[in-house]
């Protein structure tokens, strides 16, 4: 019977218990585990930007140890080896596709940006691939790292919740560790569960505890986290090992190993326990969307839940895209570029998913069904492969164990990749890095039978390695250079200051990239501090020729800004016209135009594009104020009345609405009797009060319904010594809402005159509570 191992492509050294490991390889990996978690944010609008960047780094050196090292090459075929492999020759075929997408990339910058972190994360697998096929001893090394690595993280999930028990962390969500935020550390924690099953599965003795025991942590703290998709995921993966093993254990009785899912449900429902009695007896009582039952919890995976819909939503719309596109799709990258075109509509602020939350589809949707494929293929093939090791008889058990970490691995990333978006997480990429590695491997080469002379390509594939690592770090590091900027104007935007020079932005932005984080052009980033300084032409200058985010709008909102400082309203309509052509839910820019038309002399006009507007967006207060206004200038009084009452039905709490709707209400009273209502009120400011009364009798005889006219005639009263009277309009016009302090100070001076003192002080003091001078000094005067 052959040695299973004779099928590698240059096999993983059968090294003698007594072979010292190579402490530098070990170290190397250790580094590829560590470094993404234990770099810092260094002032980076996002942390992702300097770990890629740190992740780079290793691999340039990683790579110049390698190929300096005396022997090295020759005895391992370093890079050879991993395109003899399938999964090797995928991932490879893979990067190629990526490259071939730039064609239909409406942003090279940002295109580029995205294939220099897959190119990273792909050379992190080469060299784990590298460093692993050299030692097959290190394998091992590595997988109790990681193990221990997950206990910290959960670790500090178990801390974290005692202080949210305390009350001193706020919510589940703030419970981040060294990571940018809750649900990157949830990933962390599932993504990392394959090695701790590898040590309980393969191990023996302690280290077999130390896996079991890292299991029980890493489920209970997959609780703590209170994660959705991850609990799915617990549930599929524990079913997933069943099976496989369990039909195992019957094909092998004498392999009593395979008993172990039985611990792994156990442990999995202590863990469950332990969260639920911790939950409903020690949790804080106020509950929030985290802090629920892990029934409760699942039970909000439904298509009409908010975030649910968000995801569905924007799968929906790369559905869309990949339909217009569908072999080379829409450029590596550009998926946020692109989606714009149909999620914008449907925003009414700039605040975009900005990731599909599902890299399956978003990785489909920009390279086109082949990259699709491709990608998915490295999830099959690592299944694959372990599946078929685990079926075939006779099949040594150390293969089936170096085989059994990327089937696994891999399986636990793909929930990720289904719900979220690891491509983007470089913590979690290195996981997929060491899964992809150690795939590679441990499998077979489709090259067995043929030789190859890897010496006689060495330089060209050096100098082509070297090239691409010199010039993916220095992509990543102007790329975080970018990330420094923009952190800086977005502490300036938040606290709605302009903290800094234009000069600093215009002259330190690099290049690249043209959009930012959150897909805001760079140009529009630098815009806004040369319109604060009133370098309006230089911003325009600056973002005419700008097409970084051409269905953004922002672009064109700060050309129309920038022209209306200089005076230039056709160019401002142009420009809010195409910007509210993007983004016909987006009111500001709506409003500039409408300001435009309002200055041509186009009322009628303005107020058909607002009421096409409130048909869109209902809870918009400010449409329906200035529709409104649009509408009594316009002299259109009753369609004024009826938009101010529709707004009051979809608004009801808003008061600035219902202060309008009593305006409107009064003055639409008002009107059939303008003529005598100015006249009361002229009376009355010229204090001719006798006549004034006339008037206002003249009025209420007619219209019974307006609050001022009573007070007016309060007053009227109030001087013709008519107290009883003058208290009888007070009080109606209070009821018909006119409640005002002066008002309430006045029938306390006419309950003074009639004797009743105590009631005189209690509007005294009422009115002088809301601030009335005379109240004030009434209280002074007569109630002390």
């Amino acid at each position: 019977m052959k040695k299973q191992i004779s099928k590698y492509a240059n096999p993983p050294k059968e090294s003698k218990d007594n072979t010292p490991i190579q402490v530098s390889h070990l170290l190397i990996l250790v580094a590829y585990a560590l470094i993404t978690v234990l770099t810092p944010n260094l002032q980076a609008y996002d942390s992702n930007g300097p770990k890629f960047l740190a992740l780079s780094v290793l691999n340039f050196f990683a790579f110049f140890y390698i190929i300096r090292r005396k022997g090295t090459t020759e005895e391992i075929n370093p890079f050879g080896s991993f395109f003899k492999n399938t999964i090797g020759l995928v991932y490879t075929f893979f990067l190629v596709v990526l490259i071939i997408s730039f064609v239909k990339a409406l942003n090279i910058p940002e295109a580029i940006i995205t294939f220099v972190k897959y190119f990273t994360v792909f050379f992190s697998a080469v060299i784990i691939s590298i460093m692993l096929r050299n030692d097959k001893r290190l394998f091992r090394f590595l997988v109790i790292l990681l193990v221990f690595l997950l206990l910290v993280d959960c670790l500090t999930v178990f801390y974290h919740v005692q202080m949210y028990i305390a009350k001193l962390v706020p919510t589940i969500s703030d419970i981040i560790s060294v990571y940018s935020n809750k649900n990157i550390l949830a990933s962390a924690i599932f993504v990392k569960i394959p090695f701790a099953l590898w040590l309980f599965t393969y191990e023996k003795g302690w280290v077999r505890k130390l896996g079991l025991i890292a299991l029980f942590c890493a489920f209970l703290a997959t609780f703590y986290m209170s994660t959705r998709s991850f609990y799915v995921g617990l549930i599929i993966l524990m079913v997933v090992y069943s099976i496989l093993f369990l039909f195992k254990s019957m094909r092998n009785s004498v392999d009593t190993r395979y008993t172990a899912p039985v611990y792994l449900i156990l442990s999995l429902v202590l863990a469950f326990s332990l969260y639920s009695i911790t939950q409903k007896y020690f949790y804080p009582k106020n509950k929030d969307g985290y802090n629920v039952t892990v029934k409760e919890r699942i039970s909000t995976i439904y298509a009409g839940e908010s975030s649910a819909a968000a995801r569905l939503a924007s799968w929906e719309r790369s559905a869309i895209l990949f339909k217009q596109n569908p072999l080379l799709g829409v450029g590596i990258g550009n998926w946020k570029i692109e989606v714009l075109k149909y999620e914008n509509p449907t925003k009414p602020d700039f605040s975009f998913m900005l990731r599909n939350h599902n890299d399956f589809i978003e990785i489909t949707t920009e390279t086109g069904i082949f990259g699709g494929l491709l990608f998915i293929a490295l999830f099959v093939i690592l299944m694959f492969n372990f599946v078929k090791t685990l079926f075939k008889q006779g099949t040594a058990t150390d293969l089936l164990s170096y085989r059994f970490l990327p089937a696994f691995g891999i399986l636990c990333y793909s929930f990720d990749a289904f719900f979220n978006f690891p491509a983007d997480r470089p913590e979690i990429q290195t996981l997929f890095a060491i899964f992809i590695g150690a795939g590679v491997t441990f499998s077979p080469s489709i090259f067995q039978n043929r030789k190859f002379k890897f010496a006689r390509w060495k330089k060209v594939q050096y100098t082509v390695f070297s090239l691409l690592l010199i010039l993916s770090s220095y992509v990543l590091y102007v790329n975080f250079v970018s990330l420094k900027l923009q952190r800086l104007v977005n502490e300036d935007i938040l606290e709605g200051r302009f903290s800094h020079p234009s000069s600093l932005f215009m002259n330190e932005y690099p290049s690249i990239p043209t959009v930012s984080i959150v897909a805001e052009p760079i140009a529009v980033n630098k815009s806004r501090y040369l319109i604060n300084e009133g370098k309006n032409q230089e911003a325009i200058d600056l973002l005419l020729p700008d097409r970084s985010s051409p269905y953004l709008g922002a672009r064109e909102v700060f050309l129309s800004l920038a022209y209306s400082k200089i005076g230039n309203i056709d160019s401002v309509l142009f420009y809010a016209q195409k910007a509210h052509a993007l983004k016909p839910r987006y009111y500001d820019i709506l409003n500039s135009i409408c300001q435009v038309l309002e200055i041509k002399n186009k009322r009628s006009e303005a107020a058909n594009l607002i009421a096409e507007f409130l048909t869109l967006e209902k809870t918009t207060s400010k449409a329906w104020l200035d529709l409104t206004n649009l509408y009594w200038k316009n002299g259109e009084y009753q369609k004024a009345v009826q938009t101010i009452d529709s707004a009051a039905v979809y608004l009801p709490n808003d008061s600035t609405i219902l202060q309008k709707q009593t305006e409107l209400g009064r003055n639409y009273k008002i009107i059939p009797l303008q003529q005598t209502y100015l006249v009361a009120m002229d009376c009355l400011s010229k204090k001719k009060f006798p006549e004034a009364l006339k008037y206002l009798n003249e009025f209420i005889s007619k219209e019974t319904g307006v609050a001022i006219v009573y007070a007016g005639r309060a007053y009227c009263y109030y001087y013709g010594n008519e107290f009883e009277k003058s208290i009888s309009d007070i009080n109606r016009s209070i009821t018909l809402g006119n409640n005002t302090p002066d008002l309430v100070n006045l029938r306390g001076l006419c309950l003074k005159v009639l004797g009743k003192k105590d009631d005189s002080c209690k509007d005294f003091r009422d009115a002088a509570s809301r601030g009335d001078k005379d109240a004030i000094n009434n209280v002074q005067r007569f109630c002390k």
